[in-house]
């Protein structure tokens, strides 16, 4: 190896500990990708660089040190797939897609050398992880995601009654599905408000002739 084999382990170990570091916060929040697929994708990504570079180095001026390293990139995307969940309405797990991307981008810097830039690196992912979640939480106060559906009477123009109650609480929805089959009619709307127009909005539906039940999914 052209530097020592100590330099390595200690580079193995600062993407083992910082794995750890964002790992141990997606962890406390339940996510699917904890402390140990963090700790394993850093230190792979820190492993597969170190490889890069010896690899370049033996073979001369005509290999590539980032041909390799590169690779990580395109297999990353395949786990971070793996993360994100699409149910019927809901989109879940993008943000911890997200974090085993950085987080395999903190490891190839770590193999590489760049250990100052990759604790600067960390403490920013876990600033964003943990400070930006409280703004997040504030903003979902003021704007809550509502999906309502509708058990409606079988009669034209229903619809666009209910479209026009949006209107008035000042309300933008999407109308995500109209089931107008047989004598009962079912409508399925997707919106954001603040929890008082949701609130006004829940009244003047159930008082609205045509309406016969409201239930929130």
């Amino acid at each position: 190896m052209s530097e020592p084999f100590s330099t390595y382990i200690i580079r193995l170990l600062i993407a083992l500990v910082i794995g750890a570091v964002v790992g141990m916060e997606r962890e406390l929040k339940g996510k699917p990708a904890g402390i140990r697929t963090n700790m394993l994708m850093c230190i792979g990504s820190c492993l597969i660089m170190i490889i890069s570079i010896e690899v370049a180095r033996m073979a001369g001026r005509v290999a590539d040190p980032g041909r390799i390293a590169a690779q990580v990139v395109t297999g990353i995307g395949f786990l971070c797939a793996g993360t994100i969940i699409r149910s019927r309405f809901h989109v879940a797990g993008l943000t911890t897609a997200a974090t085993i991307w950085v987080l395999s981008a903190l490891g190839l810097a770590i193999g590489a050398g760049y250990i100052l830039l990759s604790l600067v690196g960390v403490v920013f992912i876990v600033l964003t992880l943990t400070l930006i979640s409280f703004a997040e939480r504030a903003i979902i106060r003021r704007r809550e995601g509502h999906i309502i559906q509708l058990d409606l009477e079988s009669r034209e123009g229903i619809i666009g009654t209910i479209l026009e109650l949006f209107s008035v609480s000042e309300i933008t929805s999407e109308a995500r599905e109209v089931n107008r089959t047989g004598e009962n009619w079912t409508a399925i709307f997707e919106y954001t408000s603040s929890p008082e127009r949701h609130h006004e909005l829940m009244e003047r539906l159930s008082t609205l002739d045509g309406v016969r039940r409201i239930s929130e999914l």
